[in-house]
């Protein structure tokens, strides 16, 4: 690791614009990095003057109760996170709890020790993904606040942040179950707004502060009256275009001018390569309107939905870009090749930061699907009649010019796992080109789908933990299998 990122700042301005600046690196989607991997991204947030990192919860902490959530996730023990809060606490860096604590609970619902925690125990219809089998959500009653209160409890004293992150966003089936009387009753934002209100009580008798997605305010300022003040609202938000703009005023004329933060998105989910384009836009009008508005964190957002096959390399650009924007620096990715060298491989060779970026720029070459998502991501894991829809959106030249440019990037002596990058995408192309010309995408070639996933699987361990990796190794043998 870098000893000095002096040129990564040479157009900071003399103090932070953000008296906070974090990142949230999600744990829960499959992906749990090694504790030396941790080590190493906190040696490089450290040195990005970051002073914030949140471990994204739902099951993988080693709850000691609880072996049946984590049992095959390979979780954080208590142990290992006390070691990694005294790592950050030498390094500047606050180590802060993050448990998602009312929505985003399937992996504990889907057990029957839990379901009846459960807002719809037997599943609902959710509005993306379709019919789920078991519950998302935790039931809005006192039973639920109970079962979360045991979990702080178990949790918290291994930090020694007074922060905690209680999540609260996208409790999709919430009064379409046990709460659907008293939803009709007082109307659904008043009752997700009293659990909430719980959370919020559960953390201050822990004597912690409680950030929150502040979905609630954008939705229904009027019902800020009810919000505790001393609660920090958090606004995410991950396109080019987000509006963070008026997102931020209003929480700001809500109340809470130097309480909220803005959580720009590294990009890279549902990618594998890394969406740069849309990685700098919506980092840099995140920092502007927060700014503007007089948030007090910037908070990266890095998360791993639908199996976290991005290779990890894929975060470096946007850990730059967001550490520059909190500094007040102009955002440019033409230095990042050299600064990601700098900074990630200082006694490598040079190289890796020039294949980095040049793979996150590849989903530019393509149109986007519904986002946060990339073209190529979305056409690898599609079903033949998706991917068929998928192809009206582009032709057969623009997936050409994908294949030449990822040709065209150099791999060579270079850290593996950009190589995936590379092969991952065009992996997705061949997929499409063969569609076009067949009618049908058809299996892989044996060898080249087994040589794919034994490298995947490789190089998840370099890095990552076990747990989580067969998940995310069927539903890309799924894929390469049609």
């Amino acid at each position: 690791m870098a000893s000095s990122c002096s040129s990564i700042f040479e157009h900071a301005t003399t103090q932070p614009d953000f008296e906070r600046r974090g990142l949230m690196l999600d744990i829960s989607r499959n992906r749990v990095p090694t504790t030396a991997w941790l080590k190493t991204l906190i040696d490089a947030l450290a040195l990005l003057r970051y002073n914030e990192l949140q471990l994204y919860t739902e099951h993988t902490f080693a709850y000691q109760d609880h072996a049946t959530v984590w049992q095959h996730a390979s979780p954080m023990t208590a142990e290992e996170i006390c070691e990694i809060d005294r790592y950050c606490t030498e390094r500047g860096i606050e180590l802060v709890p993050n448990q998602n604590s009312f929505g985003h609970m399937e992996r504990w619902l889907r057990h029957e020790d839990y379901k009846h925690l459960a807002e719809c125990p037997d599943g609902f219809e959710h509005p993306i993904a379709g019919w789920r089998t078991f519950g998302g959500t935790l039931a809005p009653t006192a039973e639920s606040a109970t079962f979360v209160d045991t979990l702080y409890t178990e949790l918290l004293p291994h930090f020694t942040s007074r922060s905690l992150h209680i999540g609260g966003d996208e409790p999709w089936e919430l009064g379409q179950g046990q709460s659907k009387q008293r939803v009709a009753r007082e109307g659904k934002h008043a009752v997700y707004l009293e659990f909430l209100n719980r959370l919020f009580a559960l953390a201050e008798q822990h004597d912690h502060q409680a950030q929150f997605w502040a979905d609630i305010i954008l939705e229904r300022p009027d019902l800020v009256p009810a919000l505790p003040k001393h609660v920090t609202p958090v606004i995410w938000g991950y396109d080019a275009d987000s509006p963070f703009d008026a997102h931020c005023r209003i929480v700001a004329d809500a109340g809470f001018r130097q309480h909220f933060y803005v959580a720009p998105g590294a990009g890279n989910w549902n990618s594998f390569g890394g969406r740069l384009d849309v990685a700098r836009a919506n980092i840099e009008r995140a920092a502007q309107a927060g700014l503007t508005h007089g948030a007090r964190g910037l908070l990266l957002t890095a998360w791993g939905d639908n199996g976290h096959h991005q290779p990890w390399p894929t975060l470096f650009p946007s850990l730059i870009l967001a550490a520059q924007a909190a500094w007040g620096c102009p955002l440019s990715t033409a230095q990042l090749p050299a600064q990601i060298d700098t900074l990630f491989y200082p006694n490598a060779a040079k190289g890796h930061g020039a294949a980095i970026c040049a793979l996150g720029e590849i989903d530019a070459l393509l149109p986007q699907p519904a986002p946060p998502s990339s073209f190529l991501h979305t056409a690898l894991f599609a079903t033949d009649a998706e991917l068929a829809e998928l192809w009206h959106t582009t032709n057969p030249e623009a997936l050409q010019k994908v294949i030449e440019a990822l040709d065209h990037i150099k791999t060579e002596g270079l850290d593996p796992e950009i190589e995936l990058g590379v092969a991952l995408n065009r992996t997705a192309a061949q997929r499409c080109l063969r569609l076009h010309a067949e009618g049908a995408s058809g299996p892989f070639v044996a060898e080249q789908r087994d040589q794919l996933l034994e490298r995947f699987a490789r190089l998840w361990k370099t890095r990552s933990r076990s747990g989580g990796l067969s998940e995310s190794l069927d539903r890309l043998r799924t894929a390469v299998g049609r």
